[in-house]
């Protein structure tokens, strides 16, 4: 049986941007943090999407 009318979803963004160190592999959300971790360690920060579920 055929239904009479079509489904419409949102499409809902499910990335976020947050900064990750790839020498630690440490995920930072909040910017104050990723430079502290820079501050200490002199490990390059990088700004990357995040897939959230």
């Amino acid at each position: 049986m055929q239904y009479l009318y079509k489904q419409f979803l949102l499409i809902i963004p499910m990335t976020e941007k947050v900064w990750k160190c790839f020498r630690c592999n440490l995920t930072f959300k909040s910017q104050e943090l990723a430079d502290m971790h820079k501050e200490i360690s002199h490990h390059s920060i990088t700004r990357v999407k995040a897939i959230v579920a």
